[in-house]
């Protein structure tokens, strides 16, 4: 799979792995491998960042947004949860995957937000 933002990874792994019709993406962080940094303008950005990265990877694997089942948030502070929420539900819309949100004590690179998904290929 080819991914729009150009990203490669830098430890083993992939960004997603098909088996049978799921797609396991892998965490994406709101950094920005041009800058090297997390994206700019805070958290939500940070979430929009993540999520757009997302997108990539669902095109790349020939599903979209609404074929996303389950996501994982990690989030570094509980004060984060709202302004996360808010990119969350502006990306997703009315469809609403299963959701667990998850603070942790830090993230890669400063990064504030991480998002995983589970998605299904369309389909069958």
């Amino acid at each position: 799979m080819k991914f729009s933002y150009g990203a490669t990874p830098r430890g083993h792994y992939t960004p997603a792995v098909i088996s049978g019709r799921t797609v396991y993406i892998s965490g994406q962080t709101s950094l920005d491998p041009a800058t090297g940094l997390p994206a700019a303008g805070g958290v939500e950005a940070e979430a929009a960042f993540a999520l757009k990265k997302l997108d990539s990877i669902l095109a790349a694997a020939g599903c979209g947004r609404e074929n996303v089942v389950m996501c994982r948030v990690y989030i570094v502070s509980n004060e984060d949860w709202d302004p996360v929420n808010v990119a969350y539900a502006q990306y997703f819309g009315s469809h609403k995957p299963a959701r667990v949100t998850i603070p942790i004590k830090e993230l890669n690179k400063g990064c504030r937000v991480e998002i995983e998904a589970i998605a299904e290929l369309p389909g069958e």
